[in-house]
C-alpha cells in the first residue's frame, strides 16, 4: 500500500467502473468531472493505493471530509478489483483510522445494497437506505403546475437572494446536514437549470438545482439530467413547491438534450419526498446502504 497521487485518478475510476458492474456502486462520474470535484484533494495524506502487476491499481481508498453541526463527517471510498476483493476490509479500516486521526466525529461508507458484508465487524452500523430514482426523458414530460402565490425564477432572473442560504435553511433539519458555501453549491450549475420559487413577500421558498452530466460504464441513456438540492424552507412545505420545481426541471432538461433524469433521496426522508417523485414518473433504480461509524 502506498500514498495516493493525482495521477491515480484514472485507475481509481476503473475500479469504480468494476463496482458499478458488480452493484457495489451506482455510477462513475467522468474523469473531468471527478478532477473538478477533487480539486484541492490531498492525495498523499488522504488516499492509499494497492498496486498489482504492471502498475495496475488493485485497490484504492479515498477519504474526504465536510463540516457539519454535529462535528466533521468523513466519507470513506474504498474499492478493489474483482479478483482482490479481500482488500476491501483493510482499505476501509485504513480509511476509518485516518478519519478518526483527523478528528472526524462520524465516518460514512456507502455500498450498493447486498454488498456490505463485513462492515459491521469494522465498527460500522447500517443507518439508512439512499435511493437513486430515475425516469426517462425520451419524450417531453408533462407541463408543470405552478403553485398559486409563488413566482418561479432561475439564476438568470432571481433577485439578490443567496442560493446557499436558501439551501442551508431548507436542509438544516435533514440527516447529517452539512452547510454549503455559495461558490461550492453553484459551481458548474447552468443558470437556466437553477430554479427558485419566491414567496409572495419576495423571499426564497424553495429551490432545485440541475445539470446535464455524462456517466461512464452506465446503462442509462446519456446524457443524464441530474436533479439535486430539491429543498423547501420549513414555512413553505407541503404546498407542492418541490413537485413544481422538479417538474419544471424535467421540462428544461429535456429541452437541453438530456435523455434520462435521475435524483437522489434519503429512503427515510421524514417528508416522504419520494412519493412526490413517483407521481412525476420516477422509479427506484438503485439502493445504496449508508453505514456509519461514530468516532467520538
Amino acid at each position: 500500500m502506498r500514498q495516493g497521487r493525482a495521477g491515480d485518478l484514472a485507475g481509481v475510476l476503473d475500479l469504480w467502473a468494476d463496482d458499478v458492474g458488480a452493484g457495489r456502486r451506482d455510477c462513475v462520474p467522468s474523469e473531468n468531472r471527478m478532477a473538478r470535484m477533487l480539486h484541492g484533494f490531498d492525495w498523499e495524506a488522504s488516499a492509499r493505493i494497492v498496486e498489482g502487476s504492471g502498475g495496475k491499481i488493485d485497490g484504492a481508498v479515498l477519504v474526504s471530509s465536510r463540516a457539519a453541526p454535529a462535528g466533521p463527517i468523513a466519507i470513506v471510498e474504498a474499492s478493489a478489483s474483482p479478483d482482490r476483493l479481500e482488500l476491501l476490509d483493510d482499505l476501509t479500516r485504513w480509511g476509518l483510522g485516518l478519519s478518526k486521526a483527523a478528528g472526524a466525529a462520524f465516518a460514512l461508507v456507502w455500498r450498493g445494497s447486498g454488498h456490505s458484508d463485513g462492515l459491521d465487524r469494522l465498527g460500522l452500523e447500517l443507518v439508512r437506505p439512499w435511493w437513486r430514482m430515475d425516469r426517462s426523458l425520451a419524450v417531453a414530460p408533462p407541463t408543470p403546475s405552478p403553485v398559486a402565490g409563488y413566482e418561479l425564477h432561475d439564476a438568470t432572473s432571481v433577485p439578490d437572494v443567496s442560493w446557499a442560504e436558501s439551501h442551508n435553511l431548507s436542509f438544516a433539519d435533514h440527516w447529517r446536514f452539512s452547510p454549503r458555501e455559495e461558490d461550492e453549491l453553484m459551481a458548474g450549475r447552468p443558470p437556466e437549470l437553477s430554479l427558485m420559487a419566491l414567496a409572495p413577500g419576495g423571499g426564497s421558498a424553495a429551490l432545485t438545482l440541475s445539470q446535464i452530466v455524462h456517466y461512464n460504464a452506465d446503462a442509462r441513456p446519456q446524457p443524464v439530467g441530474l436533479i439535486s438540492s430539491v429543498g423547501t424552507l420549513p414555512g413553505h412545505r407541503r404546498r407542492g413547491l418541490a413537485t413544481w420545481l422538479v417538474a419544471e426541471s424535467l421540462v428544461r432538461l429535456h429541452r437541453a438534450g438530456a435523455r434520462h433524469a435521475s435524483l437522489y433521496v434519503d429512503g427515510l426522508n421524514p417528508t416522504r419526498a419520494f412519493d412526490a417523485y413517483e407521481k412525476l414518473g420516477f422509479k427506484l433504480a438503485f439502493e445504496t446502504e449508508v453505514w456509519e461509524a461514530r468516532l467520538r
